[in-house]
């Protein structure tokens, strides 16, 4: 979420730091193939469709990566995690605000 929120003052310092920060891990994060963000970057194993969404929302604020969008929003329409996620509203909700994040992201 911090990705997300640094494109709402992009010109402050501490957004700076903190985008390049994000961007930097999660080019350590990204697992190719298949295509998802991992949990952290010695955990490739571990993903969840939830914070991919999250993700996709923060690089799509700022205008990265639309390629590994697709394939994360991809990757994720037939994946199923046989756990609570795959029922939570909330898991719903991020997949849709990943396909059309629209009002999340700051007029430019």
């Amino acid at each position: 979420m911090m990705l997300w929120l640094t494109h709402f003052f992009p010109q402050e310092g501490w957004a700076k730091i903190q985008a390049s920060r994000s961007l930097a891990i999660l080019d350590r994060m990204w697992v190719d193939p298949p295509g998802y963000f991992c949990r952290a970057p010695r955990l490739q194993h571990i993903m969840f469709a939830f914070t991919n969404y999250g993700i996709s929302l923060g690089l799509q604020a700022v205008g990265r990566t639309p390629d590994r969008i697709a394939r994360l929003n991809q990757y994720f329409e037939d994946y199923r995690s046989r756990d609570h996620y795959d029922s939570d509203a909330i898991t719903h909700i991020m997949a849709c605000t990943s396909h059309f994040p629209g009002a999340f992201l700051r007029a430019r």
